[in-house]
């Protein structure tokens, strides 16, 4: 296998990677890769993605002593977390490549300076604050809510920032946050303001939570016949809703538990 094979095979291994790390649907990520296959030397590129892996390949279909050698990468993805701007970036790059703009090497370099590109810790507390906000206003909240709102926001953006210095699996830092927030809120609203509704602030809270987008590219897997994909989509949008859940159910009982208690 020459230089030039040797690109456009690490390229769609890079590429495969990326979509599958940022929650892309199952047929998109076979698409990208084989469409970036297609441009080797070999008639016939071989591509099978899952939720947690990646398999590619490139052969030709008739063997000959002067074709060239192909070759077989698999791939274990462990990290996943919805990224739709990166699904986007790489999808932009790729067609690049495809309209022959850039070069195979060239797109390798643009995906490698997108892979560790996150959102600053700014943008994300403010993202977040005005995201919930919104729901709070979506639910018909008033000025109260919208302030108490704050609250409950900083300690996401806590967790959130910190959470691989924690140790724990994603579930249970979800149990750990919604808990914690679960447990604040009845004991604000005991003991020190009563001018907003718990049940506003705590579903505004969770809204933006909830793995409705891992939910959907579960669906749209399981149209396009990918049952293993789309039934290992559900199952992860299950878990992180069942985690979250569970932590608000935590929270409440603790909290009132607490109130009781001093009362």
């Amino acid at each position: 296998m020459d230089k030039r094979e040797q690109s456009i095979l690490q390229l769609a291994t890079l590429a495969g990677t990326l979509l599958i790390q940022s929650e892309a649907e199952g047929y998109r990520v076979e698409r990208t890769v084989n469409q970036i296959l297609s441009l080797s030397n070999f008639d016939q590129p071989a591509v099978f993605s899952s939720a947690s892996g990646l398999f590619l390949a490139l052969q030709n279909s008739q063997f000959k002593e002067e074709s060239p050698v192909g070759s077989t990468i698999i791939v274990r993805v462990k990290n996943r977390k919805n990224h739709m701007r990166i699904i986007h970036q790489v999808n932009e790059i790729i067609g690049q490549l495809l309209d022959k703009s850039i070069s195979p090497q060239e797109a390798y370099l643009k995906l490698n300076s997108i892979q560790y590109q996150e959102y600053t810790t700014h943008n994300q507390f403010v993202w977040t604050i005005l995201l919930i906000m919104s729901y709070v206003i979506l639910l018909e909240g008033g000025l109260g809510d919208l302030v108490i709102a704050l609250i409950p926001t900083i300690m996401i953006l806590f967790f959130k920032l910190s959470e691989d210095n924690f140790g724990l699996n994603r579930f249970a830092v979800n149990v750990l946050m919604t808990s914690s927030l679960a447990f604040v809120l009845p004991i604000i609203h005991w003991y020190v303001t009563t001018r907003f509704n718990l049940n506003i602030v705590i579903g505004a809270t969770l809204m933006p939570l909830y793995p409705g987008t891992a939910f959907t590219n579960g669906i749209r897997d399981l149209l396009h016949g990918d049952y293993s994909t789309g039934i290992t989509r559900l199952i992860d949008a299950f878990k992180e809703g069942l985690s979250l859940a569970l932590g608000v159910g935590i929270g409440l009982a603790i909290s009132y538990g607490v109130i009781n208690l001093w009362n």
